[in-house]
């Protein structure tokens, strides 16, 4: 089959032949010069087609094109009376069609024949393509009427350039190249067709060190901890679905002691086998790693900020100085793990995430720009046993039970206002969990020996006051300047839970009754135009980063105008937020109050996962949010 393919690389080299010969031939106006640019022209033209083949593969728009021609050159090479160079030219676009389909023909059986039968297989087929291009080359060359000795020398080197272009196709395809992995899923398909096949097999904590898997079927097998340490094949598998099938990620499986500094950004490593691992240094910020055997591995210094470790297994573990900020590590052990100066700024952990025989000296609550802040302890080290059970105390929480729609701006002045009144409320550590049927579970972190009760008191009573005002005053989310007078008369003091039923259009919580919130559309844009000259000021502002904030926050207050998925009300909150934001961005970097612009910044997220439809909000912030927690210093 692959010999009778081999026969196109030769017509293509044939037709440049007749191009080049028929160009020298026709010299036109007498002028030679024309004829050898000409040729020059067409060969850069057919060069560039093939490298350009090679470097970005079958991309659809230029395959359709290159393929519609044909037709077109077919039509116009017989039906019209084209000059010619319009038939040089057609012929050209023929050979290059011939050139494109040939390469990719071959590479998928160079392919299919080098996972059948190895490095063998794949040079038997190069000599087999060869010897038919040679013998086609040769037959062609004996039907002239005049043989003459340079025929058939142009036709070889064609055929050669375009079947090493198959070859060039079919390496980069084994390696995993994104342009040509589907000629080698194709041609995996085929070989492994009556292969090993584990497909949907539970494979959970199997061997397979130094096995030798080629052609071998794992798709929608469960390979939860499978070790494939020293693996060769797998590239030649059918790993569709799997963790198997990004080739970093392979890689990293099958060599694990050679994952040092690299990237991982965004991987799917559930239920890896990485026991023993060297990840130091690793980018691995917002990989899933859940489920996965890390046991005794060494992610010094890795960055695992955002990372899915639920599940892990990561006992004896080294993470000294290692990124684990806003991390998901519920139901994760770390029993004898190695965790001095590790960072753990707003981590995720429960009852269940272990900590027995931890070695840990000090840790880190804050991630800065230049480096961890917040070392805990104080001063000293923790000793022995000290940090399972600090670690314990720190996950405390204040909770609260709201029955009615969550009023996150509301919430964000009340936990924000605490939090300057009272010590030990940890403002980097609160969740809103939606319980359904109106029910919602509003938790807030609190540090060892914190007044838990008169924390629930306050954030009851400044979040009830903030509900009850907010249909008489637009502005006040976050107001550190007190620009909005709080009346005496609304902060009415609630002990325990709050909670809230309707009576017609008004809620009542407690004793008293508020009315409920509703902001329509003319306060949301006057809301607007307040945000819209406070980011003007901040434009005036001579500070390194206000451009670049205005920016920013012009381009959320768009959004937020244009989201037809957010409410009047939920506009509004996400308004106020950004106004906040601004507020603080008119002052030095030094004096801004980081913990307005973190509730202000976390009011924004709230909006965003207040809704279940796409929300044009939610793409913008999650576009310029890094940048923006950056210049805000949180």
């Amino acid at each position: 089959m692959s010999g009778f393919f081999s026969i196109l690389p030769s017509l293509s080299g044939g037709l440049v032949e007749i191009i080049i010969y028929d160009t020298l031939k026709n010299s036109y106006h007498d002028k030679q010069w024309q004829s050898v640019a000409l040729v020059i022209g067409f060969m850069l033209a057919y060069t560039i087609s093939l490298f350009n083949l090679i470097i970005r593969g079958v991309e659809i728009t230029t395959s359709i094109i290159v393929i519609g021609t044909i037709p077109a050159c077919i039509f116009i090479g017989i039906f019209s009376k084209a000059n010619i160079v319009t038939n040089e030219i057609l012929l050209l676009v023929i050979s290059i069609v011939l050139a494109w389909t040939s390469s990719i023909i071959l590479a998928f059986f160079y392919i299919t024949t080098f996972v059948i039968c190895g490095f063998i297989g794949k040079v038997m087929i190069f000599s087999v393509t060869a010897i038919v291009v040679e013998l086609s080359i040769i037959v062609s060359t004996i039907t002239e009427r005049e043989l003459k000795s340079a025929e058939g020398i142009i036709t070889l080197i064609v055929a050669i350039a375009v079947i090493l272009t198959g070859a060039i196709i079919a390496r980069q395809a084994i390696r995993g190249s994104p342009q040509f992995v589907w000629i080698r899923e194709k041609a995996v398909f085929w070989a492994a067709t009556g292969g090993t096949s584990f497909y949907g097999v539970d494979l959970t904590d199997a061997c397979f060190d130094g096995a030798d898997l080629p052609h071998t079927d794992f798709r929608k097998a469960i390979l939860t901890r499978a070790s494939f340490k020293n693996v060769t094949g797998l590239e030649l598998s059918r790993l569709q679905g799997t963790i198997l099938e990004p080739p970093n990620v392979r890689k990293l499986l099958i060599k694990p002691q050679e994952g040092s500094g690299r990237d991982y950004t965004g991987a799917n490593l559930s239920g890896a086998n990485l026991r023993e691992a060297n990840l130091e240094k690793a980018v691995i910020t917002g990989a899933n790693l859940s489920n996965a055997d890390l046991r005794e591995a060494n992610l010094e210094g890795a960055n695992l900020k955002g990372a899915n470790l639920n599940g892990a297994d990561l006992r004896k573990a080294n993470l000294e100085w290692a990124n684990l900020s806003k991390s998901q590590i519920l139901d994760a052990d770390f029993s004898g793990a190695y965790l001095t100066y590790s960072c753990i700024q707003e981590w995720n952990i429960n009852n269940n995430t272990r900590f027995k025989n931890v070695d840990c000296k000090l840790v880190h609550l804050k991630q800065g720009k230049h480096g961890f802040l917040l070392q805990k302890p104080d001063s000293g080290e923790f000793q022995p046993g000290e940090f399972e059970k600090w670690i314990d105390k720190l996950q405390e929480t204040v909770d609260l039970i709201l029955r009615q729609r969550m009023n996150l701006a509301a919430f964000a002045v009340a936990i924000a206002k605490t939090a300057l009144e009272y010590d030990g409320l940890d403002v980097s550590r609160y969740s809103i969990e939606n319980k359904g049927d109106l029910v919602f579970v509003a938790k807030v972190g609190v540090f060892p020996g914190a007044d838990k009760s008169a924390l629930h008191q306050s954030i009851t009573n400044y979040y009830y006051n903030e509900v009850s005002i907010q249909g008489e005053r637009a502005n006040i989310l976050l107001n550190p300047s007190a620009e909005v007078e709080i009346m005496e008369s609304k902060q009415t003091n609630v002990t325990g839970d709050i909670v809230s039923g309707d009576k017609g259009d008004k809620t009542t919580v407690g004793d008293v009754t508020v009315g409920r919130d509703f902001i329509g559309a003319s306060i949301v844009g006057d809301i607007s135009g307040q945000v819209t000259t406070t980011i003007q000021q901040l434009q005036g502002v001579n500070t390194t980063d206000s451009n670049e904030l205005a920016k920013i926050l012009t381009a959320l207050q768009e959004a937020i105008k244009g989201d037809s998925v957010l409410s009047d009300s939920l506009k509004k909150e996400a308004l106020e937020a950004v106004e906040t934001i601004a507020e603080e961005g008119k002052k030095p970097p030094e004096e801004r109050a980081i913990k307005y612009c973190s509730m202000a910044v976390n009011a924004l997220k709230g909006v965003t996962t207040a809704v279940t439809d796409a929300s044009k909000l939610a793409e913008v912030l999650q576009t310029y949010l890094p940048t923006l927690t950056g210049i805000l210093g949180i």
